[in-house]
């Protein structure tokens, strides 16, 4: 593969304009290319990406079948160098055969610090389907900043 779809403008050029002559594939390839600062890109990827930074453990879960609501224990570790808060996770509810019942969004409280553990206790989601036999937590997103 050349060095010409290896940069974003230059993919872009290619899609619009076609396959470039030889001659101007050579102008295009010395254009500088600009890197973005490692520390920079670091954050960058903290704030799009929280879900490949929070990693949940030992989650556990119980049903209240008279009042309809799942109370959901866990741990989330942070494994970025930055604290993060206003986390949301999806509670995806699923029947035995493992069809999905509902997903519904639990609302984490407070922040998580960079690099720590946190547990939390029976924390509530109201109005989950009786039929709900396991639940499936997954990232939906974060904020960085305590």
């Amino acid at each position: 593969m050349s060095k010409l779809l290896l940069c974003t403008e230059c993919l872009i050029l290619a899609v619009l304009l076609g396959p470039l002559s030889p001659r101007a594939a050579a102008e295009v390839q010395k254009l500088p290319v600009r890197k973005q600062d490692p520390q920079a890109q670091l954050l960058s990827n903290y704030r799009k990406f929280p879900d490949r930074y929070i990693r949940i453990l030992d989650q556990s879960w119980k049903y209240d079948s008279k009042s309809a609501t799942a109370f959901h224990s866990f741990t989330l570790r942070n494994l970025a160098g930055v604290a993060y808060s206003g986390i949301e996770l999806n509670a995806s509810y699923l029947d035995a055969q493992g069809k999905a019942l509902m997903t519904k969004v639990l609302k984490i409280p407070g922040a998580l610090p960079a690099y720590q553990l946190k547990k939390y206790r029976e924390l509530k989601m109201a109005n989950v389907p009786e039929a709900a036999e396991q639940v499936l937590l997954t990232v939906k997103g974060a904020s960085i900043g305590p």
